[in-house]
């Protein structure tokens, strides 16, 4: 039951990001007076739908998408113009801009297709489907900092186990319970006890894991004398640290050489609330962290790969799609490592990273994304001010600014010409498929592996 509720809550979260994402996208396009036909979420068959006024409202048989219909997304063939792909292509082409002009069937529409909108308009239109799922982002964080507060695991000067030998942290054998006939004993074993307390060290106070640890580390081959309280009364024991291959940092990433006894302590648990000053430092570094893990997707995708094909063991820090993010969450809900207040920590905190990396995916500068029509906007922008200024450098010059343009000719500006200078981005199809099918196989890799090499908690 709580795995079915941890799946379903990550579901409808991201149902309603994608369908929040597509209001993004519509409200602003109507707002510029385009013609809006559909607004749908999800693809397949069409399970619900209403018609009100000029669109189409409706729900699709598998939820893992959204569209909404915009009439005149790709501007008709200018009188003249040649495509530079070939035959095949080109025809491909074409087939392709009547298909998506075939809505243009009223002449009273023709002021209210996309591509007549200015540059600057289309990027508003287009930028708004990821803005949302960065607003989307931004509460769930505020909500998570300021409401639930941030986990905090901090370890205290309570022993909570004691190593039995000296294993190097990059070991294979760091993690197993069996000491080799050739592993010398951990310095703690015998010596400190589960519950101990530690008080202080050759005398000097400590009161927490931080300091010892300084100290430990820093006396390698030297005899400390460590008062700990056991039982209700102090005592104290004498070991020697000795040199082992510990880990420099959280990550695992930096290994350092340094004192080492063996023991682990209790960590206490506890969440504390941010101030909402401290929102923006905690956002910057979400951000950084997610266009490190856009950066390094392809690399997830080589491991992946490896995984499907070669039989290695999936990184449990790799890529995961749909199907591997419903387990995770079912297997947070579930799990009896966490209290209430964690779960919905996590639960919360996974939906907002996914609203994060839509965002910043979504603006990757590749048709069909939401970047690429951004990028294709800032282009028009560009060849429209660079006709502009021919146009003024020509009156400058003393030539017949107001001279109508040559026919065809691309390059007139919006002010001068009877249409304005617009980027012809039924031109790029190739590439679209092309991107769509690099897509299609990625996700379709990533689901092969969530279903039969899944990522469970813990990893």
């Amino acid at each position: 039951m709580l795995y079915a509720l941890g799946v379903v809550f990550l579901a409808v979260g991201l149902l309603l990001s994608i369908a929040l994402h597509e209001i993004g996208h519509m409200v602003p396009a109507k707002r510029f007076g385009v013609k809006v036909t559909q607004y749908m979420v999800g693809f397949g068959p069409t399970i619900l739908s209403r018609k009100r006024g000029d669109t189409e409202y409706g729900l699709k048989a598998i939820p893992l998408g959204g569209y909404i219909r915009m009439i005149g997304m790709v501007p008709p063939r200018p009188d003249g113009g040649r495509s530079r792909w070939p035959r095949r292509l080109a025809t491909a082409v074409e087939e392709f801009r009547s298909a998506s002009r075939s809505e243009v069937v009223d002449p009273a529409d023709e002021p209210r297709q996309f591509y007549r909108l200015t540059p600057g308009k289309k990027m508003i239109v287009m930028f708004g489907g990821p803005f949302m799922n960065f607003v989307i982002y931004l509460v769930l964080t505020l909500l998570l900092l300021t409401v639930v507060g941030v986990r905090h695991d901090d370890p205290t000067t309570t022993v909570d186990s004691v190593a039995q030998c000296v294993v190097p942290a990059t070991s294979a054998d760091a993690n197993s319970s069996i000491c080799s006939s050739t592993a010398k004993p951990a310095p703690a074993n015998g010596v400190l006890k589960s519950g101990d307390v530690i008080e202080a060290i050759d005398g000097r106070k400590i009161s927490s894991w931080d300091q010892a640890v300084s100290v430990i580390e820093g006396s390698a081959g030297r005899q400390l004398t460590i008062t700990v309280l056991r039982n209700g009364i102090d005592q104290d024991v004498s070991l020697t640290p000795v040199e082992n291959v510990k880990y420099a940092n959280d990550q695992g990433t930096k290994t350092k050489v340094a004192g080492y006894i063996g023991v682990g302590t209790k960590i206490h648990s506890y969440y504390a609330r941010e101030s909402l000053t401290a929102v923006p430092r905690e956002v910057a570094d979400q951000f950084g962290r997610g266009l490190s893990a856009l950066g390094q997707y392809p690399a997830k995708i080589a491991n992946l790969w490896q995984t499907v094909f070669e039989g290695k063991q999936r990184d449990p820090q790799g890529a995961v799609g749909v199907v591997g993010i419903g387990r995770i969450g079912g297997d947070i809900a579930q799990s009896n490592q966490f209290d209430l207040r964690d779960k919905i920590f996590w639960l919360v905190s996974l939906l907002a990273s996914l609203n994060l990396i839509l965002f910043l995916f979504n603006l990757l500068p590749l048709l069909p994304l939401d970047g690429g029509h951004i990028a294709g906007a800032i282009v028009e922008s560009l060849k429209r001010g660079r006709a502009r200024l021919r146009i003024r450098s020509a009156a400058r010059a003393g030539a017949a600014s107001h001279a109508p343009p040559a026919e065809g000719d691309a390059e007139a500006p919006p002010t001068r010409s009877g249409e304005p200078i617009y980027v012809d981005t039924a031109q790029m199809l190739p590439v679209m498929y092309a991107v769509a099918a690099v897509l299609i196989l990625v996700q379709a890799l990533v689901l092969y592996a969530d279903i039969v090499h899944p990522i469970s908690l813990g990893g």
